[in-house]
């Protein structure tokens, strides 16, 4: 008999997937710009050009970096949330529970965290 967690467990891999090009693309910067190492960022260069990073928000990796954290995001949560409703004639229950397990939580976590560096950027980037 096969349960669906182990589908809901691929589903969350899946999603901390979609997260990593953002997360990476973030530390190569951070390198670069902040701490002076030019490596990483000098060697992915090539390859980030090439997959359109210069270019606007479009089917290019630009959109799988904005993106991406929100994909992993919404693929997590219904592994971790379990909603219930019950009517009746004198009252309506809604019951919202989160789960404990472990892995899709730390992938909605770090998906939220490069989410807020990427919203913090943005802001911090075109409000001058």
């Amino acid at each position: 008999m096969q349960t669906n967690s182990s589908k809901l467990n691929w589903l969350t891999f899946a999603g901390f997937v979609l997260a990593l090009p953002a997360a990476y693309l973030i530390v190569i910067s951070v390198l670069k710009y902040n701490l002076h190492v030019n490596g990483p960022f000098d060697a992915s260069r090539p390859f980030l050009e090439s997959a359109g990073i210069k270019e606007p928000l479009g089917w290019n990796i630009n959109l799988l970096i904005a993106v991406g954290p929100v994909l992993a995001v919404m693929l997590s949560v219904f592994h971790v949330l379990k909603i219930e409703w019950h009517f009746s004639k004198e009252d309506f229950q809604f019951h919202i529970r989160v789960q404990k397990k472990w892995f899709p939580l730390l992938v909605i976590g770090f998906a939220t965290f490069i989410m807020a560096i990427l919203f913090f950027y943005l802001v911090g980037e075109n409000c001058r």
